[in-house]
């Protein structure tokens, strides 16, 4: 999949949590030159709120008395006018995705709102990713543990997998939801007795309806 690149920023609402000087009030009339609209603020930030009423945020990393920005899934642009590794540190702990260096100039407001923005969106994309890949890890253990357990029934390997993805299509549940079912529910049951266990029983979040359920069970006895 192609990354998506944006380039249109008109519209975006700006926090700007800094004392009053003269970087806050250049870079305020430059965000404000690229369409953006924006709000000051010298004290904390809820994370929440933020989060809610804005869409990225600029810090001054060489104000002593800054306020934590930690948990603020937002992109975040700090401005740096010290090398002095404590300040430095602050850009690296509250993960700015861009900075601006001072003295301020209007010429590289663009690009560090670009570079925040665009940086920003990629590694949420990446944690996203990293996410799902995690639970698609955890899935496929509980899959191979509930097929040994249908194993210690006499089935074979591909006979347990292959009783477990039916009964999950009978159900129109994910196979993992399945598994979890063999595992929690009827361990030591046996793969027939399976067949019996009504889904409305597991908690799943979107278990078949019990006509389906009951119809299916139908099918099976008069086979």
């Amino acid at each position: 999949m192609s990354r998506i690149i944006h380039k249109n920023f008109r519209g975006l609402r700006a926090l700007l949590v800094m004392g009053p000087n003269t970087a806050r009030e250049g870079l305020e009339s430059a965000l404000v030159k690229l369409g953006l609209t924006v709000e000051m603020s010298e004290m904390a930030p809820c994370p929440r709120e933020t989060s809610v009423n804005h869409d990225l945020v600029f810090f001054d990393a060489d104000d002593g008395a800054e306020p934590s920005l930690e948990g603020i899934a937002l992109p975040l642009v700090a401005l740096v006018g010290s090398e002095a590794p404590s300040r430095l540190a602050r850009v690296v702990r509250y993960r700015a995705a861009s900075h601006i260096l001072k003295p301020l100039r209007s010429s590289g407001v663009f690009l560090a709102v670009f570079l925040a923005v665009n940086e920003h969106n990629h590694r949420s994309r990446l944690e996203q990713e990293t996410q799902s890949l995690r639970r698609r890890l955890a899935g496929r253990r509980t899959v191979i543990q509930a097929v040994l357990s249908l194993m210690g029934h006499g089935l074979t390997e591909d006979e347990a997998y292959e009783r477990l993805r039916r009964e999950a299509m009978e159900r129109r549940i994910p196979i993992e939801d399945m598994a979890r079912l063999v595992l929690s529910i009827a361990p030591d049951a046996g793969p027939e007795k399976l067949r019996a266990i009504d889904p409305i029983r597991l908690g799943l979040k979107n278990p078949v309806s019990p006509n389906i359920w009951a119809d299916n069970q139908q099918r099976r006895q008069k086979k």
